[in-house]
């Protein structure tokens, strides 16, 4: 347990002392996970647990049946974890009354959350006229195409917060952001349904690993840079 450790090795004396910035990725994690096991301390867990997933970036797409198999986490301790984890990506994200005005506005929005999905995630944004989102919502997960990406099941989410203006996102898992032919014919097939039900589709963007494609845009932005 952490409240058996000495003072130098007990994270939580550690943040109380020098600040909850001062801990480590597996102090952090440790904290989380709050007891060890007969064979391991927290710390030693801790530090097992992120060598094992391959460091804590791989935390953003764990699932329960991943933290379940890995020795020493149990039902309890991995449903705490999830939570952290879940909270982690909300806080990350842009509030809803922050107007998404550009490509890279919206990119900012989802990348934390969409950047390092292992599957394609197709998501829809629903905006106020200020362009202020009303609604996410996660279509589809798998590979994208017009005849699984339904417009009802697209449009319907528009329609039932009576909003005017949608974003279409999705990610390419590979990490490169360019557009395929099917991505284009797609968004090209909701820009034209959109016109006939006064619904307008202001971008679809495609979020690859630290860079990402704005169709209405024709270009590939990275990462802080133009």
């Amino acid at each position: 347990m952490i409240k058996s450790l000495p003072i130098e090795e007990n994270p939580r004396e550690k943040a109380i002392v020098n600040g909850i910035e001062s801990l480590s990725n597996v102090e952090l994690l440790a904290l989380v996970l709050r007891t060890g096991n007969k064979d391991e301390s927290v710390v030693q867990l801790a530090q097992r647990l992120l060598k094992e997933i391959g460091g804590i970036s791989q935390l953003s797409h764990i699932c329960y049946a991943d933290l379940i198999a890995l020795k020493g986490i149990k039902k309890a301790k991995a449903i705490e974890l999830l939570s952290v984890i879940e909270m982690s990506k909300r806080l990350k994200q842009k509030e809803s009354h922050e107007s998404l005005l550009s490509p890279r506005d919206i990119y900012d929005y989802v990348k934390n959350e969409m950047m390092m999905l292992k599957q394609e995630h197709f998501v829809v944004l629903c905006l106020d006229i200020r362009n202020r989102v009303i609604k996410k919502k996660t279509i589809f997960i798998g590979s994208l195409n017009m005849s699984i990406v339904t417009p009802r099941e697209v449009f319907k989410e528009a329609i039932g917060v009576s909003s005017a203006k949608m974003i279409l996102l999705h990610n390419h898992p590979s990490g490169d952001a360019s557009p395929s032919q099917e991505d284009l014919y797609l968004t090209d097939q909701f820009v034209k349904l959109g016109e006939m039900m006064a619904i307008e589709i202001m971008d679809h963007i495609i979020v690859g690993w630290n860079q990402f494609y704005s169709i209405k845009a024709k270009q590939l932005y990275y990462d802080n840079h133009d």
